[in-house]
């Protein structure tokens, strides 16, 4: 389990440096060290000098600092141009918008500026568009296929609708328009903590527990804090301090736990739609689910334009084009030079964008939808080569881990991906635990029964053979997580890579592909398969 990271939150600091950091300087020494000070709202004033002892090294920052972008257009002129720059040691700009990820696995996202209205004439640098609640979206979502949110999403200003549902007596009076897009950015991201400042005051929501496009899922509590402006007179508060593990690394059943005082989400179902322009009438749920890739296969995408025409195909046999299959070895379209050996009836190929160098693919040579229903000749060669792996990896110690997903893909792949040779009494745990956190149903299978007999022709499934032996199994008969298997074998206890869960993220160019294949057939054919 990661550990906890501890964090400070700032309110405005409208120029009073001294004091923020004199106080942080106590907070740190007495219960920190603490990992970040986040400051959100304004933190530059009509006077800034208290910042140049800082710049010049005579006073020091006690803890790293990161600051988000402007939101008055008087205030411009004090930011760097540059994202992501160091204006003095421990204090960072890092934008206007984005997505921090640190090493702890910390994530964080953050925009500044206020939603544009009509009689507004500030500048785009200080005003939020669709655009940027897109982008920043984007940023979160990208290579998360069983996204479950980001740790803190921090905005200067408050969202719309957020006091709704607080029957307590701390819903303030007065505050300013929330913003439409900042809800549906938080929506969107499912922040555990949502802080922000601008208003003047502290104010504390019960946590909501988000929304989700799927029943079935299991949403995060996020929690809403807004911070009052540093040394206000009022005596508000305007730090705050948090312990959190981050969320990719906390087991689900612990974000799932609800509190006494939790409320259902504030935000319209319409801010779960994958525009912020869109509305619930025009939602359609399979398009949120699907924003970042076009999972479906041609064969899904016939099947739904003839649903959509009303015309019925049932009786027309279709032969398959090997010419337009990317995996037929006969394709033009194949990878060629990612192949590393070719038997009579299948052959071993690196795959692209692996999760390492040497994730190997296993494929019949002739077009064939799955392992479940390749033919008797070509499944023994295929666990020919699967031998030959294994004698491959036990000399750097470590063991293949055979996995198929046999749902929104068209040619038989069954990945070999090795793990270290001590994780080993972990796999089968990880897999259930990540199973379960997705609400997949993975089955044991008898050690000595076939694939073949547990799934018939037609049938959708995940497939996977564990180093000890162990076989599992899901019948997938709705959605399923396409990276699941890479998920499971990127976490923290088997490979620590999670960083290249999505293969997308992992693609380098051809030339690089080219010599990394030709590398690994050298070292691979001592062990290779006899034709």
């Amino acid at each position: 389990m990661a550990e906890k990271q501890k964090i400070l939150i700032s309110g405005d600091a409208e120029g009073r440096f001294n004091l923020l950091f004199s106080k942080v300087t106590t907070i740190n020494k007495k219960n920190g060290p603490f990992d970040f000070l986040l400051c959100v709202g304004n933190f530059f004033g009509v006077n800034n000098s208290e910042l140049l002892p800082y710049k010049n090294g005579t006073k020091k920052i006690p803890v790293p600092t990161f600051i988000i972008g402007p939101n008055r257009d008087s205030d411009i002129e004090s930011y760097p141009e540059e994202d992501g720059c160091e204006i003095c040691q421990n204090l960072t700009y890092l934008g206007k918008r984005g997505l921090y990820n640190a090493e702890s696995g910390l994530k964080l996202a953050y925009l500044s500026g206020l939603e544009k209205d009509d009689k507004s004439n500030q500048s785009s640098t200080t005003t939020i568009t669709e655009n940027d609640v897109i982008s920043v979206r984007n940023s979160c979502l990208k290579g998360q296929p069983c996204f479950r949110g980001i740790d803190i999403l921090m905005t200067s200003q408050w969202p719309l609708d957020i006091t709704k549902f607080d029957g307590s007596n701390r819903v303030p009076d007065n505050i300013s328009n929330g913003s439409k897009l900042i809800a549906w950015l938080a929506a969107q991201t499912k922040p555990r903590y949502h802080v922000c400042a601008l208003e003047g005051i502290h104010y504390e929501r019960p946590p909501y527990r988000n929304q989700s496009s799927n029943d079935d899922n299991i949403e995060i509590a996020t929690r809403f804090v807004a911070l009052a402006r540093v040394g206000n007179k009022e005596k508000h508060k305007w730090l705050y301090a948090l312990n959190l593990t981050p969320v990719d690394r906390t087991r689900l059943t612990e974000l799932a736990i609800k509190t006494t005082d939790e409320t259902s989400s504030p935000y319209p179902a319409s801010t779960l739609a994958s525009h912020p322009s869109a509305t619930t009438t025009t939602t359609n749920k399979k398009d949120d689910v699907q924003f970042f890739y076009d999972m479906e296969t041609q064969d899904d995408k016939k099947k739904r334009y003839n649903n959509q025409t009303g015309n019925d195909n049932k009786k027309r046999k279709v032969d398959f084009d090997q010419g337009k299959c990317w995996f037929c070895l006969s394709s033009p379209k194949v990878s060629k030079h990612l192949v590393i050996s070719v038997g009579n009836e299948s052959y071993l190929a690196l795959a692209k964008g692996g999760l390492v160098d040497d994730h190997f693919l296993i494929l019949p040579i002739s077009h064939h939808q799955s392992f479940s229903i390749v033919p008797e000749s070509i499944l023994n060669e295929m666990e020919l080569y699967k031998k030959s792996i294994k004698r491959y990896f036990s000399g750097t110690n470590r063991v293949p881990v055979f996995f198929e997903r046999n749902f929104k893909s068209s040619h038989c792949q069954l990945q070999a991906v090795p793990v270290p040779k001590n994780s080993i009494p972990i796999i089968k745990e990880m897999f259930q635990e990540m199973a379960q956190e997705n609400n997949i149903e993975l089955n044991d299978l008898p050690r000595h029964s076939q694939l073949q007999q547990i799934a018939p022709p037609g049938t959708t499934y995940f497939y996977v053979e564990l180093p000890d032996g162990d076989k599992l199994y899901c019948r997938i008969k709705k959605d399923f997580p396409l990276q699941f298997g890479r998920e499971v074998l990127a976490s923290d206890p088997i490979l620590n890579l999670n960083e290249r869960i999505d293969w997308k993220d992992c693609q380098i160019s051809e030339q690089e592909e080219t010599k990394l294949a030709q590398n690994i057939k050298i070292k691979f054919k001592p062990y290779d398969i006899e034709t």
